[in-house]
């Protein structure tokens, strides 16, 4: 029966077998472990009426419409599903691995799946072919071995991956050599082994490597290039060793019989200066390895001063500075006001920049100069010097009054640009006078007038230079006084005022009323200094002149006159009042003011300015005022005619009079008690 059905599925196959889908087979598990049951399903579904399933060519499972065969080899282990050609194997083995495939016929279809049934991982073991190692000389051999099937090996070091690259794998991976061993293959090492369905790792395995030494230093606290007297030095000494080196040292290539790692040089002096050597040997390598230092101490620089050199500072001359140094020096600068000085055309530096010359000193050297000295392990700097250049005296000058007044203080101040100051010396008219900058002359009399001379003189610079003043000695003023050019000023009249002056003067001023006398304000009025003219005087120059007579030292005023013009009368009215009378009063502008009188008939009737008339004068009676200036006896007159009205308002101030009083008598009456 078997054979009948797979000749008549090879026939069918042969025929129609003619194309292949793009259909593929889904596995519930692929791989899975021996005993796994699976399931293959064609994805995406479709009904195949005729077909098989096939592994590795041989056929397990043949189906056509109403009817499916299964292999009897399979019998048992298998599950088919006819509506969805659903495959499942059960209790799956090892050999059950292979090309699974489904080949359809109607329609024609073909779907393949390589399936692969392990056996789980177990027994996983690691050895070695020795662990004590020299570095770079020896190999090892590592061996993982396990139980499984489809085994993958994996070779670690620590947490990092080992690969050809840096190993050499035998035996399918299975096997690791490590040739010429370094001290990073120490490990540990494990082996790490994997199929489909499981893993597995096994325990590590660590190798002692002997190495060193190597990378061999010296390290010097403090790290310096040279170092100062007196200092603490620690040498110390390390390497890459195991086991750990062990250690010489020398000085000078004599050995000190130290074998720690370090030693210390306490308070080195200059003697210690040399190279230390340190060396290191692995006793069981039996490598050696040396490293060498040179230490240098040098004493300190103990001094530095800053020293003027032969003549003292003296513009325009030069000059030199030297830096005095106690110790040993490397270098010296030069600073002005924290400056750095390099040779130039006004500096040159010498004798190892010790010195340093001006060549030709100006003002603009002045400052603070300072030397800084230096060697490996110090520097010093000096105290500033102060570099003053002497120079002078120059621009010497006189400074006081050119006029004085006989008696007066005066004091003359001689002054020059000099360093240091200068010594001053004073002449009169060519004899020596006094000693000093400042110079008080004897005022006395007028023969103090003439030429003074100051000479300034520089102790340092050799040098001295003069200057001269002229003074004038004058008579100060003493009295100054207004006097008019006639007692009795009228105007009309020309009139001069003076001023007197006694003592020099060189100005004067006219005021008026405590003010400048302005002659722009009228044109009657012409000044000069010594006197005022009039031409003529008018009433409004009334008022109260001063002259103000000045010299150089003060204004000296007089005291104030005072011009009062004579005039008139002029102007002259008659004033008239009507009440019970008639009052007439005569009045006219007038200085001395004027007396009146009056006239009647050409005769003089009464001598006031006032004149009072009665009610019964008669009409038309002409009363004649005459105004007379008492001083000049210049008169001038007016007059008045009594008219009508004059004489009605009189009787009615008259009447209206007399019934007031009628009025006031009745209201006396009636107040006066029964």
């Amino acid at each position: 029966m078997e054979s009948k059905c797979s000749c008549f599925f090879a026939v069918i196959f042969t025929i129609y077998i003619t194309g292949v889908s793009s259909l593929t087979v889904i596995p519930s598990a692929n791989p899975l472990a021996v005993g796994g049951n699976v399931t293959l399903t064609l994805n995406p579904h479709i009904n195949i009426s005729a077909g098989g399933w096939l592994l590795d060519g041989n056929i397990l499972v043949f189906w056509y419409p109403g009817m499916f065969i299964v292999s009897d080899s399979y019998k048992g282990r298998v599950a088919f599903n006819t509506s969805t050609s659903q495959f499942s194997l059960y209790s799956v083995q090892v050999t059950d691995s292979g090309v699974y495939a489904l080949q359809g016929m109607s329609p024609t279809v073909n779907a393949e799946l390589r399936l692969s049934v392990q056996e789980p991982i177990t027994n996983v073991s690691l050895t070695v072919s020795k662990t004590n190692l020299v570095e770079f000389n020896d190999s090892v051999t590592f061996t993982c071995s396990a139980r499984g099937t489809a085994l993958a090996f994996s070779w670690f070091n620590g947490s990092s991956q080992v690969t050809a690259a840096n190993a050499q794998l035998i035996s399918n991976g299975s096997g690791l050599i490590i040739s010429n061993v370094s001290r990073y293959d120490s490990g540990p090492f494990s082996c790490y082994v994997v199929n489909g369905i499981s893993n597995g790792t096994s325990k590590i395995i660590s190798l002692d490597v002997s190495y060193g030494p190597s990378n061999l230093a010296m390290a010097i606290n403090p790290n310096t290039m040279k170092y100062i007297s007196g200092s603490n030095i620690t040498l110390s000494c390390s390497c890459e060793s195991k086991p750990a080196a062990l250690f010489q040292w020398s000085y000078n290539g004599v050995s000190l019989n130290i074998t720690s790692p370090t030693f210390q040089l306490s308070k080195a002096t200059k003697n210690h200066t040399g190279a230390y050597a340190c060396s290191a040997q692995n006793t069981v390598t039996f490598q050696y390895a040396i490293v060498t230092k040179l230490i240098n101490i040098i004493d300190p620089i103990f001094s530095a001063s800053v020293v003027p050199v032969g003549e003292p500072p003296i513009f325009n001359n030069s000059f030199a500075l030297s830096c005095d140094i106690k110790g040993l020096v490397d270098s010296v600068y030069w600073i002005k006001d924290g400056i750095h000085l390099f040779s130039d055309s006004i500096h040159s530096l010498s004798n190892q920049n010790n010195t340093l010359t001006f060549n030709q000193l100006s003002l603009s050297d002045n400052g603070k100069y300072q030397c800084l000295a230096s060697n490996a392990v110090s520097n010093m700097t000096s105290m500033a010097y102060s570099l003053l250049v002497n120079y002078g005296p120059w621009s010497t000058k006189i400074s006081g009054p050119i006029i004085a007044e006989v008696g007066s203080n005066v004091t003359l101040n001689c002054s020059a640009s000099s360093q240091p100051s200068s010594q001053y010396s004073w002449f009169f008219q060519g004899s020596k006078a006094g000693q000093g900058s400042v110079y008080q002359p004897d005022i006395s009399s007028l023969n103090s007038s003439g030429e003074y001379t100051c000479l300034a003189y520089n102790n340092i610079t050799k040098r001295n230079s003069s200057a001269t003043w002229n003074l004038t000695v004058i008579v100060g003023i003493s009295s100054v006084v207004v006097t008019p050019s006639t007692l009795i000023p009228l105007a009309s009249r020309n009139m001069q005022l003076f001023c007197n002056v006694t003592g020099f003067f060189t100005s004067i001023q006219w005021l008026k009323d405590n003010q400048p006398l302005n002659t722009t304000v009228t044109r009657s009025i012409y000044m000069n200094d010594t006197s005022v003219d009039f031409h003529p005087l008018q009433i409004a120059d009334d008022g109260f002149y001063q002259c103000v007579a000045t010299n150089t030292f003060r204004s000296h005023s007089s005291q104030p006159y005072r011009l009062l013009v004579n005039y008139g009368p002029i102007d002259l009215t008659i004033a008239v009042d009507v009440k019970a009378t008639i009052v007439l009063k005569c009045s006219a502008k007038s200085q001395p003011p004027s007396v009146y009188h009056w006239l009647f008939n050409n005769t003089v009737i009464k001598e006031d300015a006032m004149l009072v008339l009665n009610l019964m004068s008669p009409l038309g009676n002409n009363y004649t005022c005459v105004a007379r200036n008492p001083l000049t006896n210049d008169t001038s007159f007016s007059s008045y005619v009594i008219s009508e009205r004059d004489a009605v308002a009189s009787v009615q101030m008259s009447m209206l009079l007399t019934v007031m009083c009628a009025l006031v008598h009745l209201v006396l009456m009636f107040m006066k008690p029964f």
